[in-house]
């Protein structure tokens, strides 16, 4: 790593005062107290006086002294001048002899409780700076925590150069005691991987590194199935094994973004005690990320099932509407006779057969069952339909991941396996001993068939469609995951919060009783609400309810003055008629926007003709966005 990660202009702005100095800091640091300005006024003259108290603020301020004190803000001279009562172009004498400033700067120091850092403190720096060097690696952070670690300590801060020189010892230190801490890891196997995933694979016919960066592209099933080969193959090398607990989980995310963004050929040229580690922060990152991913991919991929049902019901609707509408005209045509009090029992049905022929009734009443629909119509038949869509990667899916629910005998987790148990011996009839508490009103009609058997297509989506729930509320969690980890897991452990609660509630002044805490909230809802009410009330012109949504009044328009449509009229005239391409590159000129248009892949290299591609593709999706939202607007006349 480069010793030197500093420009010029970043250790010339690090050394002195800052330029854009807040008031409240100014206040704050550079206010002198009347102790202070009785130590100032000891010095002889203006000059000593001013360099003095300037040396002190900036010690007070900075946590060290600026070597330049010319270079002083103007705003921060005057405002200490004048509480001196001396002039600010004093200043321009200050220092002439060196010595004088030293032992300014020294009487300062001790009346600060400040000190020059011995060797020893600066080799404990070194150790706490490896310490944060294996948590992240960003070098400016780094440098930022030093000086704010030396500021906290009194301890005055050393040059730029030695402290960047410090950082950057830090994580190069670092990178080798991560690669110590990974040594466990690289035995003959597990070497044989890592090198493994930097070379051609005829079976996938691409590297394999390659491979497994490239995400999916849609949650369609070969996508689904392919991200499940990953994590299989991760497995199949026992990455879910690895033991990475000695490493901070940041600085292996960090080394999986180098991995990630790195090309093959720097990979390849990296020694191995950096290529190493980033192969297997890589490799265990990417398991975790694709387990989420995969989660993922199955939510909304059976979201996207159910919205093409519900869609498949709305045309159903729209196209039997007209069956529809002659089933209730002949249902009126039969009560007017059933319900009319001057037709007797007896010629009810002779009636009704002379108004409605009986081969007429019978046919409605046939059609009648296909056009009849549950009570509860969640389209769950035609989500039925596609069930050989689904089946392409379910039984993958449920096979690769362990689901876990932290509800006590979960009916839910029992139909999983169940479902696993018939893909593994190719069996197709579910037995009537399935569990079904989980199974919900509308789709028992589907599960349950009328001799009361269960359906297996139903009963297998039903426990999909489940699952997808279960997950997204966080009532199932997957083994290795990240996003859909245990809820618990972002909490403080049991055995840890018992001995906390009572100061943290004391601290946060809470009851250490949930029900004491839910009544609080609950007066207080009761509270904001009537609150809410009053409000309403009082500016019900304004603001209304209107089927329990709040509804805010339109604010009337104002007719602008005639000055103000001249003014415009005058300035659109002014206006210089711009091709849109012009525009494009000029505002990429005043903003540098198309640099931070990264490459996929994370390659940085960029031909000439580059910007010309973004540019000719960002116009093209401008104008795609453009008829989209035209035919939104406008649906018949484009198809015109």
């Amino acid at each position: 790593m480069p010793v030197n990660f500093l420009n010029e202009s970043e250790r010339t702005r690090l050394s002195q005062f800052p330029q854009d100095m807040p008031d409240s800091d100014l206040i704050q640091y550079f206010t002198l107290t009347p102790d202070e300005i009785s130590q100032v006024k000891r010095q002889r003259q203006a000059p000593n006086q001013l360099g003095f108290a300037l040396q002190l603020c900036a010690l007070r301020y900075l946590g060290y002294c600026p070597d330049d004190l010319q270079q002083t803000p103007a705003k921060v001279l005057d405002f200490i001048a004048q509480q001196l009562d001396v002039a600010s172009e004093a200043l321009r004498a200050y220092g002439k002899r060196a010595q004088t400033r030293t032992e300014h700067f020294q009487q300062v120091q001790q009346y600060l409780g400040f000190r020059i850092p011995k060797p020893q403190e600066l080799e404990q720096l070194g150790q706490w700076l490896l310490e944060r060097a294996l948590e992240h690696d960003k070098p400016s952070l780094l440098f930022q925590q030093a000086a704010d670690k030396l500021y906290t300590d009194n301890v005055v801060r050393p040059g730029v150069t030695v402290l960047e020189r410090m950082v950057s010892t830090a994580r190069n230190q670092a990178m080798k005691v991560t690669y110590q801490r990974m040594q466990p890891l690289l035995k003959a196997s597990g070497r044989q991987f890592l090198e493994q995933l930097l070379v051609h694979d005829a079976d996938i016919r691409a590297i394999r590194l390659t491979w497994l960066r490239r995400p999916a592209t849609s949650n369609s099933p070969k996508e689904i199935l392919r991200v499940i080969e990953k994590i299989r193959f991760l497995r199949a090398h026992q990455v879910h094994r690895w033991d990475l607990s000695a490493l901070n989980p940041n600085r292996l995310k960090f080394l999986a973004r180098i991995a990630q963004k790195s090309s093959i050929k720097s990979l390849r040229r990296i020694p191995i005690e950096r290529r190493y580690p980033l192969l297997i922060a890589f490799a265990q990152q990417l398991l975790i990320e694709a387990t989420d991913e995969a989660a993922d991919l199955y939510i909304r991929c059976l979201a996207e099932t159910q919205a093409r049902a519900r869609r498949d019901l709305k045309e159903f609707r729209l196209r039997e509407a007209i069956a529809i509408n002659e089933k209730v005209r002949l249902l009126q045509q039969l009560g007017e006779v059933i319900l009319d009090p001057k037709v007797e029992d007896a010629a009810v049905r002779p009636d009704i057969f002379e108004r409605v022929p009986q081969e007429c009734l019978e046919a409605a009443i046939n059609d009648c069952e296909r056009l009849v629909r549950p009570t509860q119509d969640e389209s769950i038949d035609y989500f039925a339909t596609r069930y050989s869509y689904l089946r392409q990667f379910v039984p993958a899916f449920l096979n690769t991941f362990v689901f876990r629910s932290n509800r006590e005998n979960d009916s839910l987790l029992a139909a999983i396996q169940l479902l696993r148990q018939l893909n593994e011996t190719g069996k197709r009839q579910v037995p009537q001993e399935a569990p079904m508490d989980f199974v919900s009103a509308s789709w028992k009609v589907y599960v349950l068939n009328e001799q009361g058997q269960v359906q297996r297509r139903y009963y297998e989506l039903c426990v999909l469609w489940e699952l997808r729930h279960a997950l997204r509320s966080g009532n199932f969690w997957i083994e290795g995951a990240r996003r859909y980890a245990n809820p618990e897991s972002y909490l403080i452990p049991k055995d840890k919060w018992l001995p906390l609660r009572t100061e943290f509630c004391q601290m946060m002044s809470l009851p250490e009783q949930g029900v004491e805490r839910l009544a609080q909230l609950g007066d207080q809802l009761n509270a904001e609400m009537a609150q809410l009410l009053k409000t309403l009330k009082d500016n019900s012109q304004h603001v209304r309810l209107e089927d329990e949504r709040i509804v805010i009044a339109p604010l009337e328009a104002q007719e602008q003055p005639q000055r103000l449509k001249t003014l415009k009229a005058l300035i659109n005239q002014s206006l210089p008629q711009v091709d849109l391409t012009d525009l494009l590159i000029e505002v990429d000129q005043l903003t540098g926007f198309s640099d931070a248009l990264v490459h996929s892949g994370g390659n940085r290299f960029r031909s000439p003709e580059t910007k010309l591609y973004l540019y000719a593709a960002i116009l093209s999706q401008a104008k795609r966005n453009e008829e989209l939202t035209l035919s939104e607007l406008y649906p018949s006349s484009l198809s015109q």
